[in-house]
This record gives structure tokens, C-alpha cells and sequence, in this order.
């Protein structure tokens, strides 16, 4: 960690968030005694799961009005109990705090934006074939003007990166515009995990000669590149789905990711069926994925964009020949291959799995996407979440199977099937915890398991040098306690971007905590802030600020565009008292 104490300091009871904090609070923090033993852990998290039930009768229909009572709950088939009960209502109104345009922050309860129960579209159109792709945005566009006033919804696209169309709104106009913006396009990713077969039709006849051979050599070689691209594009997938799932964690109740995608198979070219490659499996990346989602609450509703397609050109006595299959969305392969229709089968059964897996439901089989995407917005507004404090103590990465079971007879329930055991603290996984640090700094998303919100103001001596202010709950740290001192770390970094994305300043800052515990309650209440002078290159365009709590490994990120900020920050504005937004 590189040092900057001369201009970083931190200020507790700052008059950010108090008006009139105690005098003692000023002090910085000291070094505890060596002879100093801990005496506990105080954390900020809790082994605490949360599972979303959909309730239905025998004719699919919701069922709701059920009770905490109705509902029992077996982990590895010994019962819990039920620590939080909660049937999906209608959204909270919006704040009516004013958020100064100096101020940014990762809370969407101070953005107006805390919607309550969500619905997500990605839009995937790196795994879309182009040809797909426009009638899928234009079912969903005629889609989105169906929406209820108590639709929150955000959109997201995804190519060779996730972006963001629309964040989350009722307005159902703004999302259909949105929608509208996503433009077609050829995908040079897609294309090169979908190669043509070469096939030089006089060459059937003298499968020895050197120009068949010649020919097995480049369809071959194209096999396997298109495997290396179809690895990064599940690569970048799953780590858009992780981006999104860390995004929206701090939203409360269920949020359904509705996921429009042409193809994401669990594996490459299996073994037993194509002897010729080496099989490669995507769990790896798809477990990552599900993990996060499944810590946010996030259920996944794959919808297959490429639908059902047929050949008009098949000729009966060709019945059984695969050369008349049309597969939109895997390696064309050689007449009388099986091939395609075992990749079709292995992204309806990745889509299957990723969606029990968080207790959604996946979608196929249809050129239709309309009713999949009404059934999803469905399960949001019906959906019960149940949460339970898991007694096993366990928590060693293995797979816990859940079961839940109510009380009204012909009841059919959806939830996702289990969750992993594993500890919400990396801890001295130190490789891990940089890479997600890392991760969190490249995200085109804001991570926010820690809430922070950032002010600042241009210093008198240098119109780009900014005094940032960095306010965070203290309560979300995890602390050692040490007699009546609560102890713990903080790192800060301080990401600057040019109009390309490049990076072109990195700066990072340990803080070390140490509060009396009459400081600690106070604030508690109060927030603690970080103060940080910072210069902004003429460069940049984006600031992004990311605080990572050493303990447990949460990471918060704030991200601010340069320019708005830097012109606001030159306005006269009266003081921010952010007491008022705890």
C-alpha cells in the first residue's frame, strides 16, 4: 500500500455528517498497545439466507396471502427456523431528498431510485446471433409498453462489455426509447466462435488426397480458436452477470434478472461426443456467477432468443440428416455431423441449471419472448422471501440443499435449490481480495456491499485539486474488538480514466480504525468520512473511489464523472448535512 498521510487524514464526527460532533472525535486513530489482546470480532454480516418462493395452485396461478406459519424450512434435511418473512408488495414511493450535485453515491435509497422488489433485462447480444436480434428488441420494446406504473425496471446490454441503457424507472416510454437504442450489429466475438465449415464438395470422393486432408486441417483449426472465443465469451458473460448481482445487492426483496441470450453452454465440445477436441467446462465461471446472484437475491430467467427455426429447403428423403439443420447459434459443421443438435441441447440445459439454480425459470423452444418475460415480471410481484440463520456452522464451500415446504395442499413451490457454505469474509485470501478489487475498479457498474457517499470541494490554490469527502457507516465494517477500542482497517483507492477508458492515475490508501467505544456508538449514528486531496488529471474523465474493509473484503465503489463534478463543485451551493440522509 502506498502512503499518503500528508494529504490524506481521517476525520471522525466530521461536520459532513454531524453538525455539532463532540470535540474528542477529532483525534486520529492510534496504535493499539502490542501487549493489546482482541477480545471479539464484531461483524457487520451474518451467515443469514435468503430464498425467494413462488407459490402456485394447480393451474399455475400465484397464490398469496400465505402467513410466516404456513412455511417450514429444511437445510441438508434438518429444520430451521424462520428468521424474516416477507410477501412482495408494491414499491416504496420516492425519496424526497435532493441529492446536490456535488454529492454522488452508491445508495439508491438517496438516488430516489430504492425500488423495492426489480425486474432486470440484459439484453445479450454477444451470444445473439445478429439475425436474432432485431425481432427480439422489437417483441420486447412492444413488451415494455405493457408495463404498470409499479414496474421498476433497469436494462442493461451486453457485447464485448456490460453497459448500462436505462436504470431503474416506471417510465415505460423512457424504456421502450432505451430498447430503441440498442442498435444490431455484427458481433466480431460471436462470428469467430461460429465459423463456416469449409467444405470443397469435389473432394467427397478422395477423402485421402492432400486437399482433404488440407481441408480437415483448417476446419479443425478453426474448431479450436472458435472454442478459445466461445471460453471468453462465457468469460465475459459471467462476469457481467456477477457485475449486475453486485450492482443491485443492497436493493431488499426478490429482483429477477430476466436474460436475453442466444446461447451459454456449460461445456465445449464434450468428450463422448466429439472425441476429435478436448472438452472444456464453463462451471468454473457459471458457478461464480451464480453465487453472486444468489447472494443478492437475484433470481435468473434465461429466454432463449434464438427460437424455433426451420429449414424451408429440407427435402423428405433427407429425414435424419443433419444436413437440413438449422442451428443459429453453434459451429456450423460438416454434412451428417450430430453436432448441432448436441450444442442446441447444451445451452437449453445450461439455461436449465442456471436457472434452478436461483429459483428462476428458463425459457425455449418459442420465437415468441413475450409470455417468458410476462411470466418473470409475474414472479416478482408474487414472490415470498424467506430468510433463515443457517445453525450448521459449516461454512466450508460445500453445497447445502434446501428444501421448503408449505402447509396448502395441491401447493407447487420454485425457489433455487441450495446455496454454497462459504464464509462472506475472503479472509486471508489475499490474491482473491485483489482480484476483486480489481474487478470492481473495471466494472461498468458501482459495487455497493459497502454504502458510501462522496462530496468534495476545489481547493483555493488548484482549481483540479479536489478535496474529496468519503462517508461511510462504521457499522458496516467487520471490527476486532480490544477492551473497549474497536479496531480494523479500511483501504481506499482512487481510479482516474481518460475519454478511451484507459487508466491513467491509480492511488490507494490503508486507514487504519481504532474507536472507543463511546466514539463508535456516536458514530454509529453519524458516519465516519475519509478525507483525501486529490488531483484530477486534465485527462480524465471519470473518477471512480473504491473503499474495500480489510476484514470482511466488502468493496462500495462510488463512480463520478469529472467535468459535471468539477463544474457543480464551482457553484456556491449552501452545506450538505448528510445526518439527514441516514
Amino acid at each position: 500500500m502506498k502512503k499518503y498521510a500528508v494529504f490524506f487524514v481521517l476525520i471522525l464526527g466530521s461536520t459532513l455528517l454531524a453538525q455539532n460532533p463532540p470535540s474528542a472525535q477529532q483525534s486520529t486513530p492510534s496504535t493499539a498497545p502490542a501487549q493489546s489482546q482482541p477480545t471479539a470480532t464484531i461483524r457487520s454480516t451474518t451467515h443469514l439466507v435468503q430464498v425467494s418462493v413462488i407459490v402456485t395452485d394447480k393451474k399455475g396461478q400465484p397464490i398469496t396471502g400465505l402467513k410466516r406459519e404456513d412455511f417450514s424450512v429444511l437445510d441438508d434435511s434438518k429444520p430451521q427456523q424462520i428468521a424474516f418473512f416477507s410477501e412482495a408488495s408494491p414499491a416504496p414511493p420516492a425519496t424526497s431528498i435532493r441529492i446536490p450535485a456535488t454529492v454522488y453515491t452508491n445508495r439508491y435509497d438517496l438516488k430516489g431510485q430504492d425500488p423495492g422488489a426489480v425486474t432486470i433485462v440484459l439484453f445479450d447480444l454477444l451470444n445473439t446471433a445478429p439475425q436474432d436480434q432485431a425481432r427480439v428488441r422489437q417483441q420486447l420494446m412492444d413488451f415494455l409498453k405493457t408495463l404498470t406504473p409499479q414496474d421498476h425496471v433497469a436494462m442493461y446490454g451486453l457485447t464485448t462489455q456490460l453497459y448500462l441503457l436505462h436504470d431503474f424507472t416506471q417510465d415505460a416510454s423512457a424504456l421502450v426509447a432505451a430498447a430503441n437504442r440498442i442498435n444490431v450489429k455484427e458481433s466480431a466475438a460471436y462470428d469467430a466462435s461460429h465459423p463456416r465449415y469449409f467444405d470443397v464438395p469435389a473432394l467427397a470422393n478422395d477423402p485421402t488426397s492432400m486437399f482433404a486432408r488440407f481441408q480437415a486441417a483448417v476446419n479443425e483449426a478453426d474448431a479450436r480458436a472458435a472454442d478459445r472465443e466461445q471460453m471468453n465469451r462465457a468469460e465475459t458473460t459471467a462476469a457481467a452477470l456477477t457485475d449486475i448481482a453486485n450492482h443491485i445487492a443492497t436493493i431488499g426483496g426478490r429482483k429477477n434478472l430476466i436474460w436475453v441470450s442466444g446461447s451459454f453452454p456449460l461445456t465445449i465440445n464434450p468428450a463422448e461426443i466429439r472425441p476429435d477436441r478436448d472438452s472444456a467446462s464453463l462451471e468454473a465461471y457459471v458457478n461464480r456467477a451464480m453465487q453472486a446472484l444468489n447472494r443478492a437475491n437475484v433470481a435468473l430467467y434465461p429466454v432463449d432468443a434464438t427460437g424455433v427455426m426451420t429449414n424451408t429447403s429440407m427435402d423428405p428423403q433427407q429425414a435424419g440428416n443433419n444436413k437440413t439443420l438449422t442451428c443459429m447459434d453453434c459451429v456450423t459443421e460438416a454434412p451428417g455431423t450430430s453436432s448441432a443438435m448436441f450444442s442446441r441441447q447444451n445451452n437449453r440445459d445450461a439455461e436449465r441449471v442456471m436457472a434452478a439454480s436461483t429459483g428462476g425459470e428458463a425459457f425455449y423452444g418459442s420465437n415468441d419472448i413475450v409470455p417468458a418475460v410476462k411470466r418473470a415480471f409475474d414472479d416478482g410481484r408474487y414472490a415470498y422471501t424467506i430468510a433463515f440463520y443457517p445453525d450448521h456452522g459449516q461454512w466450508n464451500g460445500k453445497f447445502r440443499k434446501l428444501k421448503i415446504e408449505t402447509k396448502v395442499d395441491g401447493a407447487k413451490l420454485r425457489y433455487r435449490e441450495g446455496y454454497i457454505a462459504q464464509a462472506d469474509s475472503l479472509g486471508d485470501d489475499q490474491a482473491r481480495a485483489q482480484l476483486a478489487v480489481k474487478e470492481a475498479a473495471a466494472s461498468p457498474l458501482d459495487s455497493t456491499a459497502l454504502n458510501m457517499v462522496v462530496s468534495g470541494k476545489v481547493t483555493q490554490d488548484d482549481p483540479r485539486r479536489v478535496e474529496l469527502h468519503i462517508a461511510l457507516d462504521p457499522k458496516q465494517f467487520e471490527l476486532t474488538q480490544f477492551a473497549d477500542h474497536r479496531k480494523g482497517e479500511v483501504d481506499l483507492f482512487f481510479v482516474q480514466r481518460n475519454a478511451k477508458g484507459d487508466i491513467i492515475s491509480a492511488q490507494d490508501q490503508r486507514v487504519s480504525l481504532d474507536f472507543e467505544e463511546q466514539h463508535y456508538e456516536y458514530l454509529a449514528r453519524t458516519g465516519v468520512v475519509f478525507i483525501r486531496h486529490e488531483p484530477i488529471s486534465p485527462d480524465a474523465v471519470e473518477l471512480r473511489i473504491l473503499a474495500c474493509d480489510t476484514a470482511s473484503k466488502a468493496i462500495g465503489s462510488v463512480t463520478i464523472p469529472v467535468d459535471p463534478f468539477l463544474a457543480a463543485l464551482r457553484k456556491v451551493e449552501p452545506p450538505l448535512k448528510l445526518e439527514n440522509l441516514k
